[in-house]
This record gives structure tokens, C-alpha cells and sequence, in this order.
């Protein structure tokens, strides 16, 4: 379904449906026009992570706990469920064991800051749009349950 949008009218329209929502439902619509709008940079993202496997997979996005937002990056992912993307993102100094010998350095490579810098305007243009467009789907979703 192709969403049109008159913008004096139905822009009104949806801004007061979406208002009369309740918080859970509003989060829903939020988080997910998010998420669409992020595809771009997170594929941007996978492209140019200096490392396969593990660490391309883990690149996505995340509801962040009790607000209206994502995080889009790295998170757990795989059987070494760790944080380790921003070690290439940022790079490390030289580290050592304990037991001596050292196990050696990360260089940055700054790769979601190149992805976010090449997607940013794509992202920022697509959220009202993707908004609006998961306002619809609840709409839809709703009517739906309610038949």
C-alpha cells in the first residue's frame, strides 16, 4: 500500500490519532519508523566493518529501554556474545597479559562514522516518512484485530 499524504489535512489526522495513543503503542511506532529508516546506515555499516563473520552480523539496531528511540551499531551477537566493534571502530593501544608477552594493538578504522557521514541526509529524510508509514500499518494492524 502506497502511503499519500495530503499535508494539510491528513498530516493533522495522523498527528491526532498518533497523540491519542497510548505510550506503549506510540513506542512502537516509533521505534519501528526508526528502524527502517536506519536499514541504510547499517547496511552502509556492514560494507565497510574491516571484519567478517561475527562482527558484521552483530551490526543492527536496538530499542533502547523505556524511550522513543534505537541504537544503531554493534551488539551481542554469536557464541562470543561480546561488545567488540568499537574496538575496530576506535582502535586500542598496545595491550599485555598478565603473564607478559604482549597481544598487540587494534588500529581505528572509524568505520560507522564513515557509514553515518555517507547516509546521514538518506536516514534523517526518510524518518517522517517511515513514521508516517508505520502509523498507517498500525492503523491497518488495528483495524484488522477489531473485524
Amino acid at each position: 500500500m502506497e502511503l499519500t499524504i495530503d499535508k494539510t489535512n491528513q498530516i493533522k489526522v495522523l498527528e491526532d490519532f498518533f497523540h491519542s495513543l497510548s505510550t506503549a503503542d506510540k513506542r512502537k511506532i516509533f521505534t519501528a519508523g526508526y528502524k527502517k529508516a536506519a536499514k541504510p546506515l547499517i547496511s552502509a555499516a556492514k560494507a565497510l566493518v574491516p571484519s567478517t563473520g561475527e562482527t558484521q552480523k552483530s551490526i543492527g539496531s536496538l530499542m533502547v529501554p523505556a524511550e522513543n528511540a534505537i541504537l544503531v551499531g554493534a551488539r551481542m551477537y554469536g557464541i562470543n556474545k561480546g561488545w567488540k566493534a568499537h574496538w575496530l571502530e576506535s582502535g586500542t593501544v598496545n595491550r599485555f597479559r598478565k603473564s607478559g608477552g604482549a597481544t598487540g594493538s587494534i588500529k581505528a578504522s572509524h568505520f560507522m562514522e564513515e557509514a553515518y557521514n555517507a547516509t546521514e541526509d538518506q536516514v534523517f529524510g526518510a524518518i517522517e516518512h517511515e513514521w508516517y508509514k508505520a502509523i498507517d500499518r498500525f492503523i491497518t494492524a488495528t483495524n484488522k484485530r477489531l473485524k
